[in-house]
């Protein structure tokens, strides 16, 4: 936390911003400020202020020297702006003609603050300031960026931490956050609020994506003082999607501090989710983990299906580290997180086989959960298992209906669910997009029978459902990180037929990809960021992008034609 404080502290301009954020700061230490911020001359002194001193608890006068970035050469005496240029004007005019005559007896602490710290080259210059002026009833301190973050940190409320207009969005999400049935939208406002606006200057664009690694951070250091990161999860969830939506709108995204910096806050999630699973993996070695979490067998189903997407994304994060480094080369890192992702793979493994709701899907918008599970465990060498799974699930969709009637529902709603549940509804047998996409990644796997047992299910049991699958659009990606995209974007194949012949349906399959997949084409693909359309299917719940299997499917079918 006070390594992001730090961050955010450097980019603070000296005048409103950094001088306001130490008199909030002064306000939490309980030193009362008798002078405020103010442009213009000021004889040395930016904020005056009189209160207990933490160090050795005596009444005291702190006077407030606020100078922006690093103590260098340049800066300590040269000109009338330097910091010894105000240290003397301090002595010589604030403290003799200024400061008022009830506080002249009280000892004085001279106070130079800035968002940098003191460069080697002018220490000895600062130490010998030091030593030379200091007296009885006067003494000096310098407060970097390290010792304010650590203050700050230690003695400010989080939401003191911003600018007034994003205050009471922090307030209400603190608040809020530990109520189980809380939706961030307090959060998520804040997000928008800081990216609401274009930035050309570095400066400017480094402060409002620190500004929101802040905020992530503040939510996460708040969820582990509860003993709950869920609520962080999720956040880091919108402040990873909204960034990179705002990067790429506005063109930042080859601008390499940007890249920095996104990579930064990519990490601080991925940070977040390892902790979360290394706190839960126990639970998915236990059958029926998650049932004391829910009220009935509603919940524990829909608890299951929500942990299967959250564990998918973690490990998933982890692929996307070992793609990075697989990139650089560097074997030892690859070595790392390619076996973290497994490791979360293999822990999915369990999550699934003890967890039998999985096998039942109770919403068609489960294929979300179904396709970021497979994506994993099919990339982590358990393909095994994820067949095994598929044929559960495929046998799941007969025995729900062949024994209580039952269809996932195809638009979500939990009243009507719970209505079907209790006997007062039907199930409408209507359309389905999981069917197809199990169809596809049998054949991604190259399971013949498993394809089969998917078109008797359809044929026998289903002969009117109708088989659809999303696909995106260009115009998919200036949307799909910042909202449910497949219900406002994109095209829908319908009425899609499962060929006797699998390989028939693996051809049909190759002659749609340059006409379907268009999500290739997007940025965040360029830019090998493959891991943030999978977040954004799971955070809005929105269909998963087709090219994460068919072209795979695709590659596998032209190796073969070559061999």
């Amino acid at each position: 936390m006070r390594f992001i404080l730090s961050e955010y502290i450097t980019l603070l301009k000296e005048d409103g911003e950094l001088d306001t954020l130490i008199t909030d700061l002064l306000v939490g230490m309980k030193i009362t400020p008798i002078s405020i911020p103010q442009r213009g001359r000021q004889h040395g002194v930016d904020i005056a202020a009189v209160g207990i001193d933490p160090d050795d608890g005596k009444k005291k006068m702190f006077l407030f020297v606020v100078k922006q970035k690093n103590l260098t050469r340049s800066n300590w005496d040269s000109g009338v702006n330097s910091v010894r240029q105000s240290l003397n004007e301090v002595i010589d005019v604030y403290i003799r003609t200024m400061l008022d005559k009830r506080y002249k007896k009280l000892p004085i602490k001279i106070i130079v603050a800035t968002n940098g710290e003191i460069m080697q080259s002018v220490l000895i210059n600062w130490k010998n300031y030091v030593d030379e002026h200091t007296k009885k009833k006067r003494s000096y301190e310098f407060w970097g960026t390290g010792e304010l973050a650590g203050k700050l940190d230690k003695y400010l409320s989080n939401e003191k931490l911003f600018p007034a207009e994003y205050q009471s969005y922090l307030r209400k999400t603190l608040a809020f956050l530990d109520l189980p049935d809380y939706n961030y939208t307090h959060f998520y406002q804040l997000i928008e609020e800081i990216l609401n606006k274009p930035e050309k200057q570095k400066q400017k664009i480094l402060k409002r994506l620190r500004l929101v690694r802040l905020c992530t951070g503040i939510i996460f250091k708040w969820s582990e003082d509860i003993n709950n990161l869920r609520p962080a999860l999720i956040a880091s969830e919108r402040s990873l999607l909204l960034t990179w939506d705002w990067i790429s709108k506005h063109k930042h995204t080859e601008k390499n501090y940007v890249k920095a910096e996104f990579y930064t806050l990519f990490q601080l999630k991925r940070k977040i989710g390892v902790l979360y699973f290394n706190k839960t993996v126990n639970h998915y070695q236990t059958q029926h983990s998650l049932y004391r979490y829910g009220r009935n067998r509603i919940e524990y189903s829909l608890n299951t299906w929500e942990e299967l997407g959250l564990i998918s994304i973690i490990g998933l994060g982890e692929i996307q580290e070992w793609n990075f480094y697989a990139q650089l080369n560097n074997k030892e890192n690859v070595d790392i997180y390619s076996k973290s992702a497994i490791n979360i793979s293999n822990a999915l493994v369990s999550f699934i086989f003890n967890n039998p709701p999985l096998n039942y899907p109770e919403y068609d918008e489960h294929s979300i959960e179904i396709s970021l599970a497979l994506q994993l465990l099919c990339q982590t060498g358990n393909s095994k298992w994820a067949l095994k799974w598929m044929n559960n699930v495929t046998v799941g969709f007969y025995n729900s209906y062949k024994t209580h009637k039952f269809f996932p529902l195809f638009r979500t709603n939990f009243d009507k669910l719970v209505d079907i549940h209790n006997g007062d509804d039907l199930s409408e047998v209507d359309s389905t997009m999981i069917l197809p996409i199990i169809a596809e990644y049998a054949l991604l796997i190259n399971d013949d029978q498993l394809y089969q047992d998917v078109r008797t299910l359809i044929n026998d049991t289903f002969p009117k459902v109708n088989l659809q699958l999303w696909f995106a659009t260009e115009d998919t990606e200036e949307c799909f990180c910042r909202t449910n995209y497949s219900a406002q974007k994109g095209k829908l194949k319908h009425s899609i037929t499962l060929y006797e012949n699998m390989k028939d349906y693996e051809k049909e399959i190759i002659e749609e990809i340059d006409l379907f997949i268009k999500e290739v084409t997007f940025e965040v693909y360029k830019t090998g960021f493959n891991f943030l359309p999978h977040l954004a299917s799971r955070h809005f719940r929105a269909q998963p992008f087709p090219a994460f299997w068919r072209l795979p499917i695709k590659r596998s079918y032209e190796l073969n034609q070559n061999k």
